[in-house]
């Protein structure tokens, strides 16, 4: 298993958000590649013609935590940049939007505390994103780990049992399965049982507050693929 690593710097919260989003594009992109790939002039003339070539695979995703602010990012830019041929949200409630480029997506409402009778909404994608989460303060304890850990590794073992081959999971900076912090501690169990699920490909990516400066920042992005 190959871990790489991409190192982005410190920056104000809605940059942050917005890089998240293109080195996401960038691992799904790179992972589907041309299997004949040719050598491009720039950078930008590589991201269009790997796009290009990955619209004509007729991929498909879903998202779960479209609703939230990383979320909304996601959809939006995967929405402007036309890459699956089906979008499909997974969610606790139905969302309405105004704008006419939404209005292809699938939208498949759950009961996340009875996942394994929505296991169909999970079946048939290509590509998992998962920017779901809460914190402490506002879910308390219990539901904290309930939304943090248990409903995101259910939604990752009916991806991965739906065909899903790759997982890209929203964390948290310095998530650490041996923290002494709750918060980080769940993120990184949760990071390392994903993990574990063998997924041909499996992201994560860990944005947080630096407690130096307040700033948005992202930590680096680990990118795993066997």
């Amino acid at each position: 298993m190959s871990v790489v690593k991409l190192l982005v710097s410190t920056l104000g919260k809605a940059t942050g958000i917005l890089t998240i989003v293109v080195v996401v594009l960038a691992a799904v992109l790179i992972y589907f590649e041309d299997p004949d790939p040719v050598k491009y002039t720039s950078m930008a003339e590589d991201m269009k013609t790997l796009e290009e070539n990955f619209r004509q695979q007729n991929k498909s995703c879903f998202i779960l935590g479209a609703s939230g602010e990383t979320g909304q990012v996601v959809l939006k830019e995967l929405l402007a940049r036309n890459l699956f041929s089906k979008i499909t949200l997974i969610g606790r409630r139905q969302l309405t939007f105004e704008d006419k480029a939404y209005e292809n997506l699938v939208q498949e409402v759950v009961d996340f505390e009875k996942l394994d009778d929505y296991a169909a909404a999970f079946q048939g994608h290509d590509v998992g994103y998962c920017c779901l989460g809460t914190t402490k303060a506002k879910a308390g304890t219990d539901g904290f780990i309930r939304v943090d850990h248990d409903y995101v590794m259910k939604s990752a073992e009916l991806a991965k049992a739906g065909g899903s081959t790759q997982f890209h999971l929203e964390s948290s900076r310095g998530a650490d399965k041996s923290s002494s912090f709750l918060y980080l501690k769940v993120k990184g169990q949760v990071e390392a049982e994903i993990e574990a699920l063998g997924f041909d490909r499996y992201a994560i990516y860990r944005p947080g507050s630096s407690p130096e400066n307040g700033r948005y920042c992202i930590e680096p992005c680990l990118v795993l693929a066997q």
